[in-house]
C-alpha cells in the first residue's frame, strides 16, 4: 500500500494553499507516491529504519547546507549531491559531531587533513565542506585517467575513508591476480581479500568499514540524484 510521507503532505498543503486546482495536486500527489516508488526500489531490504532516518534529515538537515554543497561542488567541479551524500554518512549532516577517533564537523576531517587543505576550524560548516571536496579532489587525482569515472568516483570514496595507499595496494593485488584494476567491483574484492588476511584485527574492520562505508555513500547519492 502506497503511503505518502510527512514532507510529501506538506508539499501538497502548500500548493494547496498557494489556490493550485485539483488536477495540479493531483498530479503532485502522484508524482510523490511515484518518487517513494522509486526510492523504496532502490532501497529494498538493506535498511528501511536507516532509509526513513535519512529521508527525514533530507527534509529536516539538508536544505540549511545545500546551497554549501553547491558552492563547493561549483568550485571543486564534482556534483554536490556526492558531496552531500558523503557528509551524510560522514555525519549525518551534524556540523558539531565528533567522531571517537577525534574527527569532527560535516565531512570529519583529521586535523592533519584540515592543515593540509587550509581549514583552521574543522566545525565551521563552510571550511569543512570546502575543504572536504578539496581533499576529495586531491584524491581523486591520484588515480589514472584509465579508470572509468565512475568506478574513479568509487575507489575515491573509498580513500576518503580508508586512505589511498590501501586502494594502490588493493589496485596492485587485483592487477597480480590477472583482474581488472581499474574496475571497482574487482578491486573492491581485494580489498574484501585484503581484510581476510589481515592479522591486525583493526586493519581488517577498518577496511571492512571502508567497503560499508561505500555502499551506503552509493544508496544516499542515487537517493538525492532520483
Amino acid at each position: 500500500v502506497n503511503k505518502i510521507r510527512p514532507f510529501s503532505l506538506c508539499g501538497l498543503l502548500i500548493l494547496a494553499l498557494l489556490g493550485l486546482d485539483n488536477s495540479a495536486v493531483s498530479f503532485n500527489a502522484n508524482s510523490a507516491i511515484y518518487l517513494e516508488e522509486e526510492i523504496d526500489i532502490l532501497w529494498g531490504e538493506k535498511d528501511p529504519a536507516g532509509q526513513e532516518i535519512f529521508l527525514s534529515r533530507m527534509h529536516q538537515r539538508l536544505p540549511e547546507w545545500e546551497e554549501l554543497f553547491k558552492e563547493a561542488a561549483y568550485q571543486s567541479g564534482l556534483h554536490w549531491t556526492l558531496l552531500a551524500a558523503i557528509s551524510y554518512q560522514e555525519s549525518h549532516w551534524d556540523p558539531k559531531a565528533i567522531s571517537k577517533t577525534g574527527v569532527r564537523g560535516l565531512m570529519m576531517l583529521t586535523q592533519t587533513t584540515a592543515r593540509e587543505v587550509g581549514i583552521s576550524k574543522r566545525t565551521d560548516p563552510k571550511q569543512s565542506v570546502i575543504g572536504g571536496s578539496i581533499y576529495f579532489n586531491r584524491l581523486l587525482e591520484q588515480f589514472p585517467d584509465s579508470i572509468p569515472r565512475q568506478d574513479k568516483l568509487w575507489m575515491t570514496i573509498a580513500a576518503y575513508n580508508l586512505g589511498f595507499s590501501y586502494l594502490r595496494e588493493a589496485r596492485g593485488v587485483t592487477k597480480s591476480n590477472n583482474q581488472n584494476p581499474n574496475s571497482w567491483k574487482e578491486v573492491s574484492k581485494s580489498l574484501s581479500l585484503m581484510a581476510e588476511k589481515e592479522q591486525d584485527q583493526l586493519m581488517n574492520e577498518r577496511i571492512s568499514e571502508a567497503l560499508d562505508y561505500v555502499q551506503k555513500v552509493q544508496l544516499y547519492y542515487q537517493t538525492l540524484s532520483i
